[in-house]
């Protein structure tokens, strides 16, 4: 399917490895110029020089939580590049606590890097968009929001609060052209899950088959997603293909899901 992203401009965050890298890497396939950014400077310096040979690609070592540094970024990605067309929030960290283990820090963390950071980059494309009447804004979400656990709680609270932001925000900008929608994954292979895995492993005493198990019981597809498979779903909602899609939240999480409405 030809998607009719070449020549537009899209920015990543968090996109030095996993979910963010692999969105990266195929919008570069599909023709986009794309800027990234990660607080690891030598990481994103790595996945620069990897995906240069794919296309325009440049970084910015930057703090989505710091609104300096996301103008900065903001501010560089547009004198590169003249627009910006594409936004994909991914930077974020998951953090498993109880609501008794849970302390005030640890939910302030979890909400500045997902729900002010992801506002921060909004706002600071807006203004962009807006000028452009054109643009796609994409929020990478965990289940979280959807399936609250007692030791997700700071995740499910926070995931919860970008699901609000996501539609708040599109039904604001539709008219001006601008499309906002969620991703929603669940158990995608990445650092993340295997250092999940690995805490399984300790705490219960188990092999790695095993621990691994308790991942995917509830998947009807009996296996974990791959990043490769959440890009392919952040690229189509970036394309005119998906030009009827707005303010939604697209699970990809092999079945994981229960709701029949919703």
């Amino acid at each position: 399917m030809e998607l009719g992203l070449q020549g537009k401009v899209a920015v990543v965050t968090g996109a030095s490895r996993g979910i963010g890298k692999a969105i990266a890497q195929l919008l570069l396939e599909e023709g986009c110029s794309v800027a990234i950014c990660s607080r690891n400077a030598a990481q994103l310096n790595a996945t620069i020089a990897e995906l240069s040979r794919l296309g325009r690609v440049m970084g910015v070592s930057a703090d989505v939580t710091d609104q300096q540094a996301v103008e900065k970024f903001i501010a560089a990605t547009r004198e590169a590049f003249s627009r910006i067309d594409i936004l994909v929030n991914n930077a974020g960290t998951h953090i498993r606590a109880t609501v008794e283990s849970c302390t005030p820090d640890i939910l302030e963390r979890q909400l500045r890097d997902k729900v002010f950071g992801f506002f921060m980059m909004t706002k600071a494309v807006l203004p962009i968009m807006k000028e452009q009447r054109d643009g796609r804004i994409i929020n990478i979400v965990g289940q979280a929001a959807r399936h609250p656990h007692p030791d997700r709680f700071p995740s499910g609270v926070t995931n919860a609060a970008v699901m609000a932001m996501t539609k708040s925000v599109a039904d604001a900008v539709a008219r001006d052209n601008i499309r906002v929608n969620a991703v929603c994954p669940q158990y995608i292979e990445s650092d993340l899950l295997a250092s999940l895995i690995a805490k399984e492993m300790r705490e219960r005493g188990v092999d790695r088959e095993t621990a691994a198990a308790g991942f995917t019981r509830a998947n009807p597809l009996g296996r974990t997603g791959t990043p490769a498979e959440v890009a392919d779903l952040v690229a189509f909602l970036a394309s005119d293909r998906a030009a009827f899609i707005c303010g939604s939240s697209v699970s990809i999480d092999g079945g994981y899901h229960r709701y029949v409405f919703g």
